[in-house]
């Protein structure tokens, strides 16, 4: 048990000379630099297919794919009110704002676990995370991860000062309900918090509580409610994640390691190598106390749980997995960038020079045009079939965020074999007829007698299984794909 001298010194404990400054003037620099290159609106740049997603689940409390993501869901809706651009750009702010304010926080995190690294050394330390990027293009679109690195970071700082504190744990288990890798730093509780851990246990617990809002929203008229979790089994399937447990695999696919690979090297995580480490350890050894060696060799820990992580995680977005390890990477590369003194502020300002064309999303709108031509082709009353989660939600977008054509119906191929799908369908749509089972053609059929049958894509064609994904470099314009059959007389 702590003792009174110790609580007040732990109450009193302030943030290290200086770097308070050197926070605020790095979160200013990135938040700047960020806000000249944001997406303007509606975009799948950047690795961000599910940002329209979840915009309109957001913008309409709903529940987004697995785990669901209650605490981005609440946050992003009340940061969405603000009366600026539009509702998808608010949302892109929103991913400004949380990274940049993750940069400041890197520079805080530094000045508790490492004694004689300065301010400026510091600052430059969280501008190459910042500009890494990996980091930067998520901080121009709509994604959960800059929510998750924020409130990484509010943990690290926490734990950085007192690993045993209860807000640890809260920091931690409300970074766990926006991204569930986040247990990855589990181990710093566990083994940093020795027989006081408890409290920092408790305090995730509390963190953990926006999952018990998912039966709450599932039960508003959102169009975008994934599962059923207002059922023990149903809030299980959702939070657990275990639809995309196929996507975990103990082989090595080299062409996934060479991507990854790539991400890694174009930023300040390729310093952290077994060797650095050895350094990182070495020089604390000699200069700093034992609790921030063992810090840094847990922080190293988690960083290879993130890597080792996305390596066998096989999806084409991957990479953004590496987001903490590179957020690590960061707190580790100050010691050795304090050796280069003031010119340590000039790589960040290099990877600014160099990489800013290829991160600039100012006059990126790839989703909106192709959208509103789909929309203006539709005929009236019409029941749309889409083939996936990118075209769904975008006219989700439109009809429940926008308010515009209310009057079509709209059903996703790939969803359709969800039996919580086409119960929903059957809800949302009681004009329609859903079949019981996965049957498609039955759908199709009834369906196309009564009303206009559309299929329809702003992706792919019915020749091409799927197109590539849209960047800064490529055509701001796809022509998108519908093909609609009459009712018959």
């Amino acid at each position: 048990m702590m003792t009174p001298a110790a609580l007040h010194r732990q109450a009193t404990e302030t943030i290290p000379a200086g770097y308070g400054r050197a926070a605020l003037a790095a979160v200013m620099v990135a938040l700047g630099i960020y806000l000249l290159t944001i997406a303007p609106d509606l975009t799948w740049a950047n690795a961000s297919p599910d940002g329209v997603e979840l915009i309109t689940a957001s913008a309409t409390l709903g529940i987004a794919h697995p785990p669901g993501y209650p605490t981005y869901i609440v946050l992003a809706k009340l940061f969405s009110l603000l009366p600026v651009g539009t509702v998808a750009f608010r949302y892109n702010l929103f991913s400004a704002l949380a990274t940049s304010l993750t940069v400041g926080l890197v520079v805080l995190i530094i000045g508790f676990l490492h004694a004689r690294v300065r301010p400026m050394t510091a600052a430059a330390a969280a501008l190459l995370f910042g500009f890494a990027p990996l980091v930067w293009s998520q901080a121009l679109v709509a994604e959960i991860y800059p929510l998750n690195l924020l409130l990484l970071a509010l943990f690290l700082l926490a734990w950085s000062r007192n690993n045993t504190s209860i807000w640890v744990g809260i920091w931690l288990g409300l970074a766990i309900t926006t991204h569930p890798t986040s247990f990855f730093f589990l181990p710093l509780l566990l083994i940093g918090g020795g027989r006081r851990a408890g409290r920092s246990m408790a305090g995730i617990l509390i963190g953990l509580l926006p999952l018990l809002l998912l039966p709450i929203l599932a039960a508003g008229d959102s169009p975008i409610i994934w599962g059923r979790p207002t059922g023990l089994a149903g809030w299980w399937w959702l939070v657990s994640g275990q639809l995309y447990g196929a996507n975990l695999r103990p082989d090595i696919d080299w062409a996934h390691s060479r991507s990854l690979l790539q991400a890694l090297m174009l930023g300040p995580s390729l310093i952290v190598t077994t060797g650095n480490i050895r350094l990182f350890v070495a020089r604390t050894a000699n200069d700093e106390a034992a609790g921030r060696r063992l810090k840094i060799i847990l922080l190293g820990l988690a960083g290879l749980l993130y890597v080792g992580f996305a390596f066998f995680y096989r999806t084409p977005d991957a990479a953004v997995l590496l987001l903490p390890a590179l957020l690590i990477a960061a707190l580790l590369i100050a010691p050795i960038l304090e050796r280069g003194g003031r010119a340590a502020l000039v790589l960040p300002l290099l990877l600014v020079v160099v990489t800013f064309s290829a991160r600039d999303l100012s006059d990126v709108r790839d989703v909106r045009p192709s959208a509103e031509m789909m929309l203006e082709l539709a005929p009236a009353n019409a029941l749309l079939l889409t083939p996936g989660d990118r075209t769904i939600f975008t006219i989700l977008y439109f009809q429940h965020v926008e308010g515009r054509r209310l009057d079509l119906r709209v059903a996703d191929a790939n969803l359709f074999a969800f039996d919580w799908y086409r119960e929903q369908l059957r809800s949302q749509y009681p004009d329609i007829f859903v079949p019981e089972a996965d049957d498609l053609l039955a759908f199709e059929h009834n369906n196309g007698q009564e009303r206009p049958f559309c299929r329809a894509s702003l992706v792919s064609r019915p020749d091409a299984s799927a197109a590539p994904a849209i960047t800064a470099g490529d055509p701001a314009f796809v022509v998108p794909y519908i093909d609609c059959r009459q009712p018959s007389p």
